[in-house]
């Protein structure tokens, strides 16, 4: 059994860089996903065991997490978490259909719904990842029967149904967030998006500005508070926000240059109404 396992946990050593974890939030206090996220182990949760598997992984020391999943391997054989853990570096390196493999390893070796819950919601994130969005909906929505409690899928869930214009669907979902914690970042985002979607710019601001300024630079932020700004005809405060911005994000990045466009090209407008 054991050099089975050995042929099948095997990671690609690719690159010593840490993994990059997008929009990680330094202060807990505005992170109310920080224990259930895949993205959100930061280098506080992760410093509890430096040397563990997992931790080894968002370094980008997959040979060094290898060696560790495989010396553990007979204590752990029917340890959910061990299973889920090594999906989830698969993840990481973006080789999904491994990660499945594992994850539906671990979904074999509990009972728990709340366990369970945990592992279907990372299978969803998979089918995400692979542009699989209806079948990823299903996935959130078991996550969530197994566990009400949960936050992540419904995180998920909302922003699968933002996609597709289901605002009310959505707002359900990110009020419901939001009753579980004011001040998360990127639940206050989230809600001032979907609002935002529905061209209501004031109350989508209202929400933005509830969000600490450290995290009002961050892309995706930035652009939705002033595109907000923007469509309002408040223009020297969009230009305001997109000067401030972190331009980490290079998708966001053109979002934001398209923006400044649009700004120039609407005072250009009314310059010449005036004159």
């Amino acid at each position: 059994m054991k050099s089975l396992i050995l042929l099948t946990i095997a990671f690609v050593t690719i690159s010593c860089a840490s993994h990059k974890r997008e929009n990680t939030i330094a202060d807990s206090s505005y992170d109310a996903l920080k224990f259930e996220s895949l993205s959100r182990y930061d280098e506080k949760r992760l410093s509890k065991d430096k040397n563990s598997a997992l931790n080894l992984c968002y370094q980008g020391e997959y040979s060094k997490a290898e060696e560790i999943f495989n010396i553990n391997l007979d204590k752990n054989i029917n340890n959910y978490s061990y299973w889920n853990e090594i999906g989830t570096c698969y993840i990481l390196q973006e080789r999904y259909s491994e990660a499945k493999r594992f994850f539906d390893i671990a979904l074999s070796k509990t009972k728990n719904d709340i366990h369970k819950a945990v592992i279907i919601n990372n299978l969803g994130v998979i089918l995400l990842k692979l542009k699989n969005d209806e079948l990823a909906k299903e996935y959130f929505k078991e996550s969530i029967k197994l566990n009400k409690n949960a936050l992540t899928p419904k995180f998920n869930l909302a922003k699968i149904y933002l996609r597709y214009s289901h605002y009310k669907s959505a707002d359900e979902l990110i009020k419901s967030l939001l009753k579980r914690s004011t001040q998360d970042v990127d639940f206050l985002h989230l809600y001032g998006h979907s609002l935002l979607m529905q061209k209501k710019y004031e109350r989508a601001l209202m929400y933005y500005d509830k969000i600490p300024k450290i995290y009002q630079t961050r892309d995706d932020i930035a652009s939705n508070m002033a595109m907000a700004y923007y469509m309002l005809g408040k223009f020297d405060l969009a230009k305001s926000i997109l000067e401030k911005t972190d331009k980490n994000n290079q998708r966001f990045v053109k979002s934001q240059e398209l923006i400044k466009d649009q700004i120039e090209m609407a005072q250009e407008t009314r310059g010449n109404e005036k004159g």
